[in-house]
């Protein structure tokens, strides 16, 4: 079977020059790269269009007709950012782990519960007074913003004993906002 078509093929040459064989292989080679790339390709690109379009005529349905909310639904959608009170003590668990993670002393926290009469939110300021590493302390706070999202940094003080201490004391005071489960 080889022989015969390497038979075949020296009868092509001298009939053909090498030019034309060429030409002849390559519009081979274009015919299969076309059906084995291209023609995939196109109908991709077909079903992306299409995506394209639905996404711009929802764009257009919404941009027309604009999503008008009472103050209530607003207010509501406000509280409804913030974690009921139960949450708390896991928020204090992930304190004192995110402290011990980053190698800080904190001997003892305390917080203290700030209940306002109007509105449905409860302060909880938090004042932990941490040893350590200015680098974690800085890891400390910024994982602990990050993790709770209704926690926010009041205030830090920051306090060395002597100049050639590489740790440091620090005060940092938090606030943690919660929706009280009993409306006022």
């Amino acid at each position: 079977m080889m022989r015969r078509i390497l038979w075949s093929f020296r009868c092509w040459q001298h009939k053909f020059s090498r030019s034309m064989m060429a030409g002849s292989l390559l519009a081979v080679l274009c015919g299969v790269a076309y059906v084995a790339g291209i023609a995939p390709q196109k109908e991709r690109i077909a079903a992306q269009r299409s995506g394209i379009a639905q996404l711009r005529m929802a764009q257009t349905a919404l941009s027309e007709a604009p999503a008008i909310r009472t103050p209530a639904e607003q207010l509501d959608s406000f509280y409804a950012f913030f974690n009921d009170e139960n949450v708390v003590p896991t928020v204090l668990e992930r304190l004192f782990t995110a402290a011990a993670r980053e190698n800080l002393d904190l001997p003892q926290g305390e917080y203290r519960v700030a209940k306002e009469s109007t509105g449905r939110l409860t302060r909880y300021e938090i004042t932990l007074p941490l040893k350590g590493s200015y680098p974690g302390l800085r890891n400390f706070i910024a994982q602990s913003l990050k993790e709770t999202p209704t926690l926010s940094l009041q205030g830090v003080s920051f306090a060395r004993q002597a100049a050639i201490d590489i740790g440091v004391d620090a005060q940092v005071r938090l606030t943690l906002y919660v929706r009280r489960t009993e409306e006022p």
